[in-house]
């Protein structure tokens, strides 16, 4: 398996890992998710770097980059600052950013600050679009438990993978012992969970952050193109459409077989669609415009109403201060939904 080559540079007192291969063709940069790293990106790199220069990096705290001592409320500007500064290290002046998960807001969060060198945007779920994220994520902000929910196992690690993606049989072991030998570095485990803390909690993410994060996008002129799995189980595509409502140069593609990572359910196709957009982005956006239906309206899952409607009578019968008696309301919600909400995410555009 060819990989590319671990390079090393230091921003603001941080070694962050990065890769950069090819030197012809416009720049491209990918920006991983929470808990990710360069390597999320190896099928793109052996096809990209024959045409274009390409450029990845660990985030602060993530991967083999080194962990800040913390991360501010303001952690997304935090992160995409430490992307530009990288770009300037390696001598690139202006790129496609390309942002997947966390690493979409990052890229949402770039483009607002510097839009100058910004040439078009490839946004893959991003976060920042809904307060809705999956369970998993959710629980994990949770103090105690948290930790014992992200404690470094090979077996949580093969789960968290397969869990982003719509077929667990298409992540190879190599990509597994890679994830789990980082996810085992000291200070790991802290550092995802403080990054995770900094902007979500049992209630989903930051609405304050989002609100922020979304007024800035209605200024970003640059061509977006938003891409979302249909089996996408971390951030329903609901938010696709949050997405599009404040984006004023967008387009939507959905893959109804893909999950949260499109581009590791479908490299193939993934790539041969990012190369067509950075060659002509205004000309697939105006494609888009005319094929993307209105977006769905989800009923609310009968089977949870129903267990909901249950909330009131179980709390009534505890004779509980009503602080106690909240907290194992929003505990019992918590349980009752886990099943149900993941369902309702696996729903296939049609």
């Amino acid at each position: 398996m060819w990989l590319p080559r671990d390079r090393f540079v230091e921003i603001d007192g941080l070694q962050l890992r990065y890769w950069l291969e090819g030197e012809a063709g416009p720049n491209i940069v990918l920006i991983h998710g929470i808990g990710g790293a360069v390597d999320v990106w190896r099928r793109q790199f052996e096809q990209l770097r024959k045409t274009h220069c390409v450029l990845a990096l660990d985030l602060p705290g993530c991967g083999r980059s080194a962990i800040p001592p913390d991360f501010p409320p303001d952690a997304l500007r935090m992160l995409a600052a430490a992307v530009r500064r990288v770009m300037q290290a390696v001598g690139m002046e202006r790129a496609t950013l390309v942002g997947s998960s966390l690493g979409g807001a990052v890229a949402v969060e770039f483009a607002i600050r510097w839009p100058e060198i910004v040439s078009s945007l490839v946004l893959i779920a991003p976060a920042g679009m809904t307060h809705q994220v999956a369970w998993s994520l959710r629980l994990m902000t949770v103090p105690v438990l948290g930790e014992c929910l992200t404690r470094p196992s090979r077996s949580r690690t093969a789960q968290a993978i397969r869990q982003c993606v719509a077929d667990p049989a298409g992540v190879e072991e190599d990509d597994i012992d890679r994830a789990f030998a980082m996810a085992s570095l000291s200070g790991a485990q802290a550092a995802f969970l403080r990054l995770l803390r900094t902007y979500a909690s049992l209630f989903g993410l930051d609405r304050r952050e989002l609100r922020r994060l979304q007024q800035g996008m209605r200024t970003i002129q640059a061509p977006t193109l938003l891409i979302w799995g249909g089996r996408d189980r971390i951030i329903p595509l609901s938010a696709a459409y949050v997405a599009l409502k404040h984006l004023p140069n967008a387009g939507l593609i959905v893959r109804p077989d893909s999950g949260h990572l499109v581009f590791v359910d479908e490299p193939a196709w993934f790539d041969r669609t990012l190369v067509e957009f950075v060659q002509a982005p205004e000309r697939m956006l105006a494609v888009l415009r005319l094929q993307t239906p209105a977006p769905r309206v989800e009923p609310f899952p009968a089977q949870l109403l129903t267990r909901l409607r249950t909330l009131p009578a179980v709390t009534a019968s505890v004779r509980l201060n009503p602080r106690i008696r909240t907290v194992a309301a929003l505990a019992l919600l918590a349980l009752v939904a886990l099943p149900v909400g993941q369902g309702a995410m696996r729903r296939p555009w049609r």
